[in-house]
């Protein structure tokens, strides 16, 4: 009877989710879960992708998801590639190494390696503080949940039991989360004609129904342009998430414009610095061990493996000289670790503040292409050994 009234409570809680889920536009879908979906997308992908031999996987977090575009970088790494955008939201580096497990299993029992995986590092995302942010926690244990295999989760049993009754609990849930449904739940409130006593300002009001009007559009454009139903992780654009087409632009740039104001930028600064620790690193040294694992697993089945640094916001994002200090010796351990180069673009001069679209992420409209072809140029920079020696043409 117990086991019948879990079911009976399990398949309700699910049934919520999905209703819920369902009840939401795409785009707050995809906020709210941070990449779940798209994960589950890749996923789906991986196994055609392990069939190649000419892949170069680009693996990191949301600086890679926003940032990266395959085919830009193609047309400027000088020699016959298939580049893969493998960057997700809401992850930390455990669970990173996680996934790169399952991409180096997926490729083992097929003959086949990458060309060339380059893995980002982001710092503030294995920080101590990143780790007590109960919001990130969760969005990476969402993803924990989808990867981890039973020894992954034996040995989260061991650091902490909650935590594996909690990841087990998530995974019956079916890649959602309580938390995500609340804030769906919420979004969807307040989307609505608000009463008179909701202390909102009428100004805020006005800038936040103005946003979500060009997200909108944005969205719908994007739709009317590929004319299909588009997953999160797209095929056709190997992973690149693209929202500038004729129709969009020009609603993009109003959009992008209202988050990159100093305005907007300084509590998100604020709330990096709180959440992150993003400007003095202090590290998290199990998270660095984490990303540690993550790129030997994907140099196990790369042909060549560089660690990258994407550029910082000029403007807003400059750690302390603690903090820089810190961060050369996480990479200076990475680099002695796992064997693979760093390409630090981080203080890229050609960046500036315009690139961004926050304190962290590039924007689609000029810093995309831009570090796509800087990050191409920088492989090129390299050729004559290795795998850029065999694959120059």
């Amino acid at each position: 009877m117990g086991l019948v009234l879990l079911l009976a409570a399990l398949g309700l809680a699910r049934g919520l989710a999905a209703l819920v889920e369902r009840g939401s536009p795409p785009e707050r879908l995809h906020q709210f879960s941070e990449g779940t979906e798209r994960l589950v997308n890749f996923l789906d992908a991986l196994p055609g992708i392990a069939q190649r031999d000419d892949a170069v996987i680009v693996f990191g977090s949301s600086i890679i998801q926003h940032g990266f575009s395959p085919e830009t970088f193609e047309q400027h790494v000088g020699a016959p590639v298939t580049a893969y955008n493998v960057g997700f939201p809401g992850v930390d580096p455990e669970t990173q190494s996680l996934l790169a497990r399952r991409v180096a299993s997926t490729f083992e029992p097929t003959g086949h390696k990458a060309l060339l995986a380059l893995v980002e590092f982001t710092p503030f995302q294995a920080t101590l503080a990143r780790g007590r942010a109960v919001n990130f926690r969760e969005l990476s244990a969402i993803k924990k949940a989808l990867l981890a295999d039973p020894l992954a989760l034996a040995r989260i049993a061991r650091r902490s039991p909650e935590e594996a009754s909690h990841l087990a609990a998530l995974r019956l849930l079916g890649g959602s989360s309580p938390k995500v449904m609340k804030s769906l739940l919420e979004d969807q409130f307040l989307d609505r004609q608000q009463p008179d006593w909701w202390p909102v300002p009428e100004s805020l009001d006005a800038v936040l129904l103005e946003r979500r009007d060009w997200v909108t559009r944005i969205h719908e454009g994007r739709m009317a342009a590929e004319h299909r139903q588009l997953p999160e992780w797209d095929p056709v654009h190997r992973g690149e998430v693209r929202w500038i087409f004729d129709g969009t632009r020009e609603d993009y740039l109003a959009w992008a414009r209202l988050r990159s104001t100093p305005e907007a930028l300084k509590p998100d600064l604020e709330w990096r610095i709180e959440t992150s620790d993003i400007l003095e690193l202090r590290f998290d040294e199990e998270q660095v061990r984490y990303f540690i694992e993550a790129v030997r697993a994907l140099a196990s089945v790369s042909r060549e493996t560089r660690v990258v640094l994407a550029p910082r916001n000029p403007a807003w994002n400059q750690p302390t000289p603690g903090g820089r200090a810190r961060l050369a010796a996480v990479l200076a351990l990475i680099e002695k670790e796992t064997g693979a180069k760093v390409l630090d673009l981080a203080e890229s001069p050609e960046f500036t503040a315009e690139d961004f679209i926050d304190v962290t992420h590039l924007n689609e409209s000029s810093g995309r292409p831009k570090f796509s072809r800087r990050l191409a140029e920088a492989v090129a920079e390299q050729w004559g050994r290795g795998v850029a020696k065999d694959a120059a043409p």
